[in-house]
């Protein structure tokens, strides 16, 4: 019999803002993708990824919602994307992705988290937790929204940081003018032991 997932979505706000979306289990992640966004009330037409997380809401593995083309990570000049196919059918059959991995390969358990990060250049922030393992009803229709809390900002309410650009991000007062120490200043924090990295690094401030 198919499962039921009560899942709740809270965006990382100084306001409390969340939603109960119920789902399917054996659908592929991009449903819940389209099911979050459309609960905010949000257009879907940036990139994202969730990433499996811990009691510590920190960042483990990450499932994008595309995965990436052939050639793109050995690729030693920029690829043109205009000229290539992004479907998930021309990425590595063994990278994941929102349409290969399901939303119970991602909440198997109740209280199985995951952080949903949405548009990388203002890197809007969800804590996802899977509370409720149901039975389906009679003649309802799923992903559906059975619950919402507070009102959600919009998308584009959250200035885009230069810094999330890394290397795209135009030299100034910040600069050393050596460039290995400002690679070295630039670089990411290391993932801890357990594979995961810190959510700080996805805190910013709204405006």
């Amino acid at each position: 019999m198919k499962k039921i997932l009560k899942i709740r979505v809270v965006l990382d706000v100084v306001e409390d803002v969340f939603r109960d979306i119920e789902i399917e289990a054996d659908v592929p992640l991009v449903h819940l993708h389209a099911a979050t966004l459309d609960a905010f009330g949000w257009e879907g037409d940036e990139m994202s990824s969730f990433y499996r997380s811990n009691e510590q809401w920190d960042r483990g593995e990450e499932i994008p919602l595309m995965a990436m083309p052939d050639g793109f990570a050995d690729a030693e000049e920029p690829l043109d994307f205009e000229e290539m196919d992004l479907s998930t059918s021309s990425g590595h059959a063994d990278t994941p992705s929102m349409e290969s991995k399901q939303v119970g390969q991602l909440f198997a358990e109740v209280n199985d988290r995951a952080v949903y990060v949405y548009d990388f250049l203002r890197m809007w922030c969800f804590y996802v937790e899977l509370v409720e393992v149901l039975e389906p009803e009679e003649g309802a229709s799923y992903p559906r929204l059975v619950g919402e809390f507070g009102v959600a900002p919009a998308p584009e309410s959250r200035e885009i940081d230069l810094g999330d650009l890394g290397d795209l991000e135009p030299k100034g007062a910040d600069s050393t003018g050596d460039a290995e120490l400002d690679a070295y200043l630039s670089e990411d924090d290391e993932e801890d032991e357990a594979g995961y990295t810190s959510l700080d690094d996805l805190d910013h401030d709204l405006i």
